[in-house]
């Protein structure tokens, strides 16, 4: 039986914000023989779980050992096998559930989306990527600023369609209002959307600003969203 896919939500280490994914961790580490089983395991990143389960598995296995739960060492604990057998893995389904719950918590969703933005490397194109599809849209092609909103949020299954729309479409989409984390704002000449997280501010714009040249880009530098509708999507 192949290893259960697993996604990798964040960096995981002590101070970080409570969830679902530190609950998976430990019951995978606790599975793998390394650190006790509990009933009901914390969702709280601790230092002792970091040293006496994270750095224990990392020594196990090679890596660096530094009580910081990376890609690296997810990789090998999705890999690794249940302490005493050869066909269970320490991830099981309910760890796997709680991962790919984790995976969807909207700010880890917001800083994936945010991350995603920062691979448009192309030019400003008015009408450019205006076809039928989104899905062949490469990032260092040309886009405007109503196809390159679309291709972000078609990428994380949130643009409702596979085309791209004008800006004048964006004043109806999603939730009225500002989000917590993620805002679109829009009216019938441009759209660009502004990220809200604990490290800062961003937009990924077309417009500069003052910030960098034209074309789809992440920006920290501020704008007016005066004259813009703001929605966003549901739970961020």
């Amino acid at each position: 039986m192949a290893a259960p896919a697993v996604a990798f939500p964040r960096i995981l280490k002590v101070g970080v914000p409570a969830g679902k994914d530190v609950v998976a961790v430990k019951r995978a580490v606790s599975r793998a023989g390394l650190w006790p089983w509990s009933s009901e395991f914390t969702d709280v990143y601790t230092a002792a779980f970091a040293k006496g389960g994270v750095k224990a598995f990392q020594t196990k296995h090679g890596l660096t050992v530094d009580g910081v739960y990376g890609s690296t060492t997810h990789e090998h604990l999705r890999l690794a096998h249940l302490a005493g057998s050869s066909t269970a893995w320490a991830f099981d389904p309910v760890a796997a559930q709680l991962m790919r719950g984790a995976a969807n918590e909207p700010l880890v969703l917001a800083r994936k989306m945010l991350a995603y933005c920062r691979l448009f490397t192309g030019p400003y194109g008015y009408g450019a990527e205006h076809d039928s599809t989104l899905a062949d849209d490469d990032l260092s092609g040309a886009f405007d600023c109503s196809s390159s909103t679309s291709k972000m949020l078609y990428r994380f299954d949130l643009l409702g369609s596979t085309y791209a729309h004008v800006s004048t479409w964006f004043k109806t989409w999603g939730l009225s209002g500002r989000g917590k984390y993620v805002t679109v704002h829009s009216n019938a000449d441009h759209v660009w959307t502004e990220f809200s997280l604990p490290e800062g501010y961003a937009r990924f714009d077309t417009s500069p600003h003052g910030d960098g040249g034209q074309g789809p880009r992440v920006r920290t530098h501020r704008r007016s969203d005066a004259g813009f509708v703001h929605r966003h999507p549901k739970g961020m």
